[in-house]
């Protein structure tokens, strides 16, 4: 079942052109907070753009080496032509250097869709809310102009509902694994992640649901019980795009049960709540209230939400994995430190950019760190 999420993420350039060849738009962006729902309605396949590992051979004349690589690497990407196949692309305002690149991007590869979702920092207060409402509405406001016509209600609430299906699914693979040791692997459930990032909704929810039929099947097996005995890891940080390093807490002896990553529980923990709202203020609402970033402020739910699993005493140690340059991360990860250290849970730190650099010398630390638990 792993392998047919990890073919939707090598497929995604095919799956996309099968989407343009019945009519739809194809369209990427760069963040959580850009709301999937209000492209969905437009009929528009919404493409996660999460960076290359590749070696940056254009982008540097244009920005400086110390960008964080995502960044960097998405200019270089469009500066390439290898996203020449989106019919546009929405960059949010979570960072100085997110903003600079919309600029670099309208400048350099001007000519299609292009719209800077001016979220504010403040995620808390009327201003917060007001602010954030009205750039939901500019920003439904630009794609209906660009497409030529009204996203309806009807179109959002539809939306609204395979969204919340599929953040729904991921959410009760989470909850299954923690649960259930070693029904899904953690590297399987992180592919299934990501591939929701760039694939139709209906298609992965389909194969979701396989997947978690499969992995009920396996309650109570030899391999269940195999893997119970594994380290347990809460993995906190930014994004981790490389499944070799979930393979690698793997062959080590552990296993991720919990994160709170972008590319993780923070893309999927919580659903629109319609009730009686407008569909544009329910979409707005959940984006506002979700589980934050660390651009945003204040963030102390996703302090809490680490230090909740935590205090579930089901995780042995926390390893924060370090985007190089994300400023807003690096700020907030010595106080997430501190506070583990005062609940007595060992923490490893890694830097990453995009890819796992010095693989044998990680594989030794993060070998190390899993021994160290295991003895404790």
């Amino acid at each position: 079942m792993g392998n047919q999420f990890r073919d939707l993420i090598i497929r995604q350039k095919e799956i996309a052109a099968d989407w343009k060849s019945k009519g739809g738009k194809v369209m990427g962006h760069f963040c959580n907070y850009v709301p999937d729902e209000i492209l969905h309605a437009a009929g528009i396949l919404s493409i996660r753009i999460l960076g290359s590992p590749d070696p940056i051979t254009h982008a540097d004349s244009h920005l400086q080496s110390y960008v964080c690589k995502v960044i960097r690497s998405s200019l270089d990407m469009g500066l390439k032509g290898d996203l020449d196949y989106l019919d546009g692309l929405i960059i949010p305002y979570t960072c100085d250097a997110m903003r600079l690149l919309y600029d670099l991007w309208e400048r350099n590869l001007g000519g299609k869709f292009l719209h800077l979702l001016d979220i504010p920092c403040l995620i808390r207060g009327d201003v917060g809310h007001t602010r954030f409402h009205e750039e939901f509405i500019s920003f439904k406001k630009a794609l209906e102009k660009h497409i030529g016509k009204d996203i309806s209600n009807d179109a959002l609430s539809h939306s609204i509902r395979v969204h919340n299906e599929n953040r729904s699914l991921l959410k009760e693979l989470y909850n299954l694994r923690r649960k259930e040791y070693g029904v899904v692997s953690c590297s399987e459930a992180y592919e299934a992640v990501l591939s929701s990032f760039t694939s139709p909704k209906e298609l992965h929810s389909s194969l979701l649901k396989d997947l978690i039929k499969d992995a009920r099947a396996k309650i109570g097996t030899q391999r269940a019980t195999t893997q119970a005995s594994k380290v347990r890891l809460h993995v906190s940080g930014s994004l981790i795009t490389d499944i070799k390093f979930y393979e690698m807490i793997e062959e080590s002896g552990g296993d991720v049960i919990s994160d709170d990553l972008c590319t993780g529980t923070r893309f999927y923990w919580d659903n629109v709540i319609e009730a009686d709202n407008e569909p544009i203020d329910a979409i707005s609402d959940r984006y506002f209230y979700k589980l934050p970033c660390a651009c945003k402020h204040p963030n102390t739910d996703r302090h809490e939400f680490i230090f909740d699993s935590v205090r579930q005493g089901d995780i042995h140690g926390v390893i924060f994995v370090m985007e190089k340059y994300c400023d807003a991360h690096l700020y907030d990860q010595p106080l997430l430190h501190e506070k583990l250290d005062k609940m007595n849970i060992p923490v490893l730190v890694i830097d990453s950019e995009l890819a796992l650099s010095g693989q044998e010398q990680l594989r030794t630390r993060i070998e190390t760190f899993i021994n160290i638990l295991k003895r404790k």
